[in-house]
């Protein structure tokens, strides 16, 4: 008998020889008592099989069973049965192995042969079930060597996938943007919004680290064999640190394609000072670098030198057409339960679609199917609570969030009577029900909806004295996973804003208006990952768009005002997009993405035809035609491209570029700077023809000081075509003949956005933007023509804007905020000079935008005072106390002009004179 035959004797075996049937040698014998060494040499007596093992291998066992007539085949597997023996027969030859597997699978064993790598592949694959030394309790999960797909489907020096869910230990919340990785070779992914990620390497031994701010780094060991699923659960840490590193994005703005694109985490909503006890995702958005708005209490964005309509706002999908509560002061959303907000101002992925300048994902809260909690918080105008209920453990939840004002009650305890009597309030109310079916189903159901009314009684600025605007919308998805390589998303979402204005302060001039838009869409969005370097993803998306412009009707029998109303319009809007994403090498990875849109505007509606060569107004109408419900009027179409590439100039640093062109087929009718509630929305027709935009951006990223400090440069230049704006004078409100109100034309936006953000104990961003947008109407007549037809800057052109938002943590529990603000004063148009004429005192008014407002400049402050932190209370809480307008500067939102005593006198509008302080209080359970 050999002893001490070492495992490489019976690998150069396997890999000489092919298994073949073994003699049918029978046994018959008692081994019970017997110690496995004399168990051996009865069966290698009996039968003339040699065994092959170390001695060590046997000590202290004792063999077990009787047999009568049986094959070693059947004898073998239960005389080492509860062992850490195994065995493989070769011939008449038993090869044992200890803690150790013998692969035997023979095509796989040739393949070995004919490529000449055996050992390669053989490391860690055909031997090692558990690495020496380390634990074999599952429930040692850093420690604890996991299996990843079947053997027999091993691919020799082949890759394969390892896919799953990061989720919270805790609560079983999706974990998103945590990094998932092995260092060697180098390979990295970072979860998706529902916490899945997918990570393509080689066959193997590996050990995958799993990283995010917040919580505990961890690892697992695995061996991967072939495609597989690895779910991973993270503790939260909660161990207060002086300085910390967000991991998760760690070289991220260096490593990543996308370029123009900002995260926005709700955490960073926390730091930032608040006005009126209000944290608010969306105002942090407008500190980032190329985001304006048009001063304070406006409603809307604008992006890189875009009108705020082109922006596309979604909350889980589903757009939203005004965002703001209460003409702009509060935003629609709130940001307890908001998981965190993508902003794409460049780039713009081929999944996206419809706005020319950006695009703001919103994802609410993903709710936990562990245990319940909640947050919430009391200002002095306003209340919120949001809830997590697990409905079915570990399968069903359920969010529901809920805030409202409590304003009335302020106003009506007011000594001034002019504010006195003046009403307004507002609410809204998220739910989200997250049900997974299985590893591979998950559904989910969202939907949202915010009011607002206010009544004024001695109004200026609107000729109404009652509004209430809404939006409403749902969306329901369905996310299927096909392999660790393929899975889809399939979504329908309804949308609806519509208002409601009234006037009653007269009798004879009372009267009730409304106007409603309504998106309904279906989608299908696919995601394929070729290997961990390349991504494809495609799909398709329609969309159906019902407009009411407007109808008003009298409001009591003895109003005289007539009955208007502008014939609805509705359209469909139909695009296909494919795009790839390719990681060349480490240092050179590209984006590339095509879409193609189609849109038709449908019947009914009246087409009106103007002479050729002519202005469109009532003296050049040649007729009309009427088209039926359903009936095309007008159909566009063209292709969107994206495209963008990135180059690593090393380890910290890195230059990227895009392009890209983005069609909108919607678009607001508006002659102010911003968003107002009455603006209407109209559909591309016969007459007003899409908007489109060109962009190319170039940009050049830094890290340094150990990532915990990033720079950026990023430059764009932007072409436009057929903007639209209005005529002097016009109007759109109940305007059944819009086109000829309209003017449209081409133009153009570029600049330049230095940003500078810090991680640590003092943490924040600072940036710098350049940015100028013009636009050209150029008619053949002079109601077509503004300015003598050369570029002008629009109503938000603002050429400089500073940011600067720094956050000091004092101590565990004390925080300082800092929040600093300027820009150029935007464009408006003045009076120059008054004149007679017949009798009749006429005024002339400077070229459109030709002045500017003064320049904008806020200092605001914020304290953040927590409570203990200890874990096992009821409840964990903060107190907020921000100074808004911590100097106390007149900042005029608008200029305007009046005439008094036969003078021309200018006044300015100012939102927030006087610095407000605002003590908040905010808990978590």
């Amino acid at each position: 008998m050999k002893k001490g035959t070492i495992l490489s004797v019976a690998l150069l075996m396997m890999v000489l020889l092919s298994a073949m049937a073994q003699s049918e040698v029978r046994f018959t014998g008692d081994l019970t008592g017997k110690s496995m060494r004399q168990a051996i040499t009865v069966l290698e007596d009996k039968t003339g099989f040699k065994f092959y093992y170390q001695d060590v291998w046997l000590d202290s066992l004792e063999a077990r069973g009787s047999y009568t007539d049986a094959s070693i085949q059947q004898v073998l597997p239960e005389l080492f049965q509860g062992t850490a023996l195994g065995y493989h027969l070769m011939k008449n030859r038993v090869i044992l192995t200890y803690n150790s597997v013998i692969v035997e699978d023979l095509p796989m064993l040739k393949a070995f042969q004919e490529k000449k790598k055996t050992q390669e592949v053989a490391k860690g694959l055909v031997f090692a079930r558990e690495y020496q030394g380390q634990s074999s309790d599952e429930s040692d999960l850093e420690n604890y060597v996991f299996e990843i797909g079947n053997r027999n489907d091993l691919a020799p020096n082949g890759k394969a996938t390892i896919a799953g869910y990061v989720r919270n230990s805790e609560n079983q919340e999706p974990i998103t943007g945590a990094l998932v990785y092995i260092e060697s070779p180098f390979t990295a992914t970072s979860t998706d919004e529902s916490g899945f990620y997918s990570l393509t390497i080689p066959s193997g031994r590996h050990t995958i680290q799993i990283q995010f701010v917040g919580m505990k780094t961890t690892q697992r060991k695995v061996v991967l064999f072939a495609n597989g699923t690895l779910h991973i659960d993270m503790d939260v840490d909660v161990i207060a640190l002086n300085e910390v590193t967000v991991e998760s994005d760690r070289d991220k703005n260096i490593k990543a394609v996308q370029m123009g694109v900002s995260k926005i985490n709700v955490e960073e909503v926390k730091t930032v000072p608040i006005v009126l006890g209000e944290n608010d995702i969306l105002k942090i958005a407008s500190t980032k670098a190329g985001v304006q708005t048009v001063g304070e209490g406006a409603a809307g964005f604008n992006v890189r030198g875009g009108k705020a309509d082109q922006n596309l706002i979604l909350i889980n999908d589903a757009p939203v057409y005004n965002a703001s509560h209460f003409f702009g002061f509060f935003s629609v959303f709130n940001s307890d339960a908001i998981q965190n907000m993508e902003l794409y101002k460049s780039g713009i992925p081929a999944r996206f679609g419809g706005r020319l300048s950006s695009v703001f994902d919103i994802q609410a809260k993903a709710p936990s199917k562990e245990q319940f909690s909640g947050s919430g918080g009391v200002s002095p105008i306003t209340s919120r609570l949001t809830l997590e209920i697990p409905l079915v453990k570990e399968q069903t939840s359920l969010l529901v969030g809920g805030r409202t004002t409590y304003s009335n009650w302020v106003l009506s305890n007011v000594n001034s009577a002019q504010f006195r009597d003046n009403r307004v309030s507002f609410y809204d109310l998220i739910t989200q029900l997250d049900h997974q079916i299985n590893d591979k189903n998950e559904l989910t159901f969202s939907a949202y909806m915010s009011n607002d009314k206010f009544r004024l009684s001695s109004d200026t600025l609107f000729s109404f004295s009652n509004f209430s605007f809404r939006n409403t919308n749902g969306s329901l998805k369905w996310k299927h996973r096909f392999n660790d390589q393929f899975d889809a998303q399939f979504s329908a979402v309804h949308a609806r804003y519509q208002y409601d204005l009234t006037y009653d302060e007269s009798a004879p001039n009372s009267f009730t208006q409304d106007f409603g838009i309504v998106e309904s869409s279906l989608k299908a969005h696919f995601d394929y990952y070729r290997e961990e370097t390349q991504k494809f993803s495609f799909g398709a998306v329609s969309k159906l768009y019902t407009i009411n412009p407007g109808q008003k009707l009298p409001l009591g029998e003895e109003s005289l005002v007539l009955n208007t109303k502008v014939d609805e319009e509705s359209g469909l809007e139909t695009s296909v997009y494919l795009s790839e994403k390719y990681e060349i090498n480490e240092r050179l990875s590209v984006y590339g993405g095509v879409r193609y849109t189609v849109f038709q505007a449908f019947g009914p509606e009246t087409v009106n035809y103007y002479e050729e060569g002519l202005p469109k107004n009532s003296d050049t109408q040649t007729g009309s035609e009427e088209f039926a419900a359903g009936q095309v009027i007008k159909t566009y179409h063209g292709p969107e491209w994206r495209a963008s590439a990135r180059f690593g100039l090393g380890d910290d640093s890195s230059v990227k570029l895009s392009a890209s062109r983005t069609r909108q087929y919607v678009h607001s009718m508006s002659n102010s700077a911003s968003l107002s509630p009455t603006d209407t929305w109209r559909l591309s027709s016969y007459h007003l023809r899409p908007q489109t935009a060109d962009q190319v951006s170039a940009g050049y990223y830094r890290n340094l000081r150990g990532s915990t400090v990033e720079l950026s440069v990023e430059t764009y230049y932007k072409w436009l075509q057929d903007l639209v704006d209005f005529k002097t004078g016009s109007t759109f409100l109940l305007n059944q003949n819009i086109e000829r109100e309209t003017l449209q034309g081409p133009g153009k936006s570029y600049g330049v956005e230095l940003s500078l953000k810090k991680s640590g104990r003092l943490n924040g961003w600072f940036n710098y933007a350049y940015a100028r947008t013009f636009i050209r109407l150029d008619g053949e007549f002079a109601e077509e023509r503004v300015n003598g037809g050369q570029y002008f800057p629009t109503a938000y052109d603002k050429p400089h804007t500073v940011n600067l938002v720094a956050n000091y943590k004092l101590t565990r529990r004390l925080s300082f905020s800092l929040n600093g603000s300027y820009n150029t004063g935007r464009p408006v148009t003045f009076p120059v000079a008054a004149f007679d004429f017949k009798g009749a005192q006429n005024i002339h008014f400077s070229d459109r935008n030709a002045f500017r407002i003064p320049d904008y400049f806020r200092l605001d402050l914020g304290i953040n005072l927590e409570g203990n932190h200890k874990i096992e209370k009821l409840s964990h809480s903060f107190w907020s106390l921000s100074i808004y307008n911590l100097t106390g500067r007149d900042n005029p939102f608008s200029v305007f002009f009046d005439v008094r005593d036969g003078e021309v006198v200018g006044s300015q509008l100012i939102v927030f004179g006087n610095p407000i302080p605002t003590l908040s209080y905010n808990f978590k359970f």
